[in-house]
């Protein structure tokens, strides 16, 4: 749909409800027919009408009144009045709609009411010569009527024809005076054509003919911006600001200014004001705010206004979780974690239904290292959402490594496994098992809980690794310990621990120069500061004989907290 087309299909909606007539009494009932009574073929078909304007006025029930409408034609396919009420009423098939209004201007050749309508359908289906034929014949006919100058010259516009757009919109102006809706369209068209210098003097004649309407000295502001006039800008938007203070057009189009002239803390604060604003879209200022926080200097030298913005939507929009997350990740950005959580944990209740700020307080107590904190707020989130299978998880992996008690952990992730509706996640669990059966030294069960999740997903790399470590570990199935490390790899091929895997199980079967590649590339590519990756690469090296190279990277995992009577019995061997 082209620009012009969408710019009337408004005014069509509104100019059929212009045309609905005087309200009258509405009837509950259908309207019976009334030929059997003795009525003429004419007092049916004004009755049928009447009906039809009554029912589409009064009951709000359009397909009715098209129904009654019909039945006028099929008595007269000449009734112009119901016509034009059906091309109104057809209006979302403007096809439908045009055809109606074709056979009411047939009938009745000297209705304006029937021509316009009929103009905006030809427009409406992209009939634009017609369209014009039709807006002329308006303008000869109602030469006052300022919609018809501004629709002939949009349809010069649509021809590519700006310049007799500007002839029409002149002429209009010599016979009607200024009509501010005929002068703005001057003036944007102006602006597209790039004739800012008479775009200027049109500014300047809006703000002089109606100097009590602040969106005219906001459109000059922004010329007077456009052509780099920045001290003309500025007291534009002053007495902009002097009409009405409060305009959200006036703020929003300064906002856009300060950012332009690059005047960061006039920006912040304009945008204060539009995010305090219920007005302005939610979705907008969200939006506004994550285009703010991409580049991370901007964020860091401006975080105190931002901050601003974040709470301000917080305090504005209570209920709505985006906001709370938003102001909540802004605290944490600022290393206010603490606050943070009382920020999450304020939006936790009984009605809560969104698991997302359950899950964040966990972390965060998980993060806090405070078992007891994390236990109670999983709890809490399994009474609101008892047959989540993640939230199993959780409370297994809560008994598991927080509280050292891997034994609680095995009924949590069974009931996990109870609830998980995909083979995805019913083989992440049995991951889990068996990691947790393996803490338990249970290796019948463990590896047993390893080939399920294996069957159930073939790309489940965590459970190939695994299996695969803690078979090294026991030194032995050592082949097929090397088969799963290859497939991890193959599925995640930079992945340090599952490198380390392979060049450990390397190491176990005697192939110390292939496990060298790939324990240097693990070490080169974790960033954490492994402790067992340095020891494993030790060893390598030690069985090369390069026991230099080797007592180094002992040395660094005793630096990471590897055990040091470990380290110094390792060490003993090369002195």
């Amino acid at each position: 749909m082209t620009k012009l087309t969408k710019s009337l299909c408004v005014g069509a909606a509104a100019a059929a409800l212009l045309f609905c007539g005087p309200s009258r009494p509405a009837y509950a009932s259908k309207p019976e027919a009334r030929t059997d009574r003795g009525y003429s073929p004419e007092q049916t078909a004004s009755y049928y009408y009447t009906e039809g304007i009554k029912n589409n006025i009064m009951n709000g029930d359009p397909q009715q009144s098209v129904d009654l409408f019909k039945k006028v034609l099929e008595i007269d396919s000449t009734h112009a009045p119901t016509l034009f009420e059906l091309a109104t009423l057809t209006m979302s098939e403007p096809e439908t709609a045009l055809r109606y209004s074709l056979r009411a201007n047939a009938a009745d050749t000297g209705n304006i009411w029937y021509r316009t309508q009929l103009g905006r359908l030809l427009i409406a289906t992209q009939r634009y010569d017609s369209a014009m034929t039709v807006y002329n014949s308006l303008l000869k006919a109602a030469p006052n009527n300022p919609d018809n100058y501004r629709l002939i010259a949009m349809l010069y516009e649509q021809k590519g024809d700006p310049e007799k757009a500007l002839i029409i919109l002149d002429s209009a102006e010599r016979q009607l005076g200024a009509v501010e809706m005929l002068a703005g369209y001057k003036r944007q068209l102006l602006l597209n054509m790039k004739q800012y210098d008479r775009a200027l003097v049109e500014a300047k004649a809006m703000v002089e003919n109606f100097p009590y309407d602040e969106d005219n000295y906001v459109e000059l502001a922004e010329l007077y911006t456009t052509l780099g006039q920045l001290a003309q800008a500025q007291e534009a938007y002053r007495k902009a600001q002097e009409i009405n203070p409060n305009s959200l057009r006036v703020i929003a189009s300064l906002n856009d200014f300060y950012k332009r002239t690059n005047d960061n803390v006039r920006f912040l604060s304009t945008a204060a004001q539009l995010f305090r604003s219920k007005e302005f879209p939610l979705e907008t200022k969200l939006k506004f705010f994550e285009e703010l926080t991409q580049t991370p200097n901007y964020y860091r030298d401006y975080y105190v206004q931002l901050g601003e913005l974040a709470s301000s939507l917080a305090i504005t929009y209570p209920e709505d979780y985006r906001t709370v997350e938003l102001y909540a990740k802004h605290l944490i950005a600022g290393g206010f974690l603490e606050d943070a959580l009382s920020l999450y944990k304020s939006y936790l209740n009984d009605s809560t239904d969104r698991k997302e700020p359950f899950n964040t307080v966990i972390e965060i107590e998980a993060y806090q290292k405070r078992p007891d904190s994390v236990a109670k707020y999983t709890a809490m989130a399994l009474q609101r959402f008892p047959s989540d299978p993640e939230l199993y998880l959780r409370k297994g992996s809560i008994s598991a490594y927080m509280l050292n008690n891997p034994k609680e952990a095995e009924p949590a992730y069974r009931e996990a496994l109870k609830y998980a509706k995909t083979d995805s996640l019913r083989s992440v669990i049995y991951g889990v098992l068996g990691d947790n059966y393996q803490t338990l030294g249970d290796y019948k069960n463990c590896f047993k809980s390893y080939e399920k999740g294996m069957k159930l997903d073939t790309t489940n790399a965590v459970i190939y690794n695994n299996y695969a470590y803690f078979l090294s570990l026991r030194n032995e199935r050592l082949d097929k310990a090397l088969a799963m490390t290859e497939k991890a790899i193959r599925l995640s091929p930079n992945n340090p621990t599952y490198l380390d895997t392979y060049a450990w199980v390397l190491y176990q079967l005697g192939r110390y120069e292939e496990a060298r590649t790939p324990m240097r590339q693990a070490v080169s590519l974790d960033r954490t500061g492994n402790k067992e990756l340095f020891l494993h690469y030790g060893d390598i090296l030690y069985k090369l004989k390069d026991n230099f190279m080797a007592s180094i990277y002992w040395k660094k995992a005793l630096e990471s907290g590897y055990d040091p009577e470990q380290i110094e019995q390792r060490l003993k061997q090369i002195e």
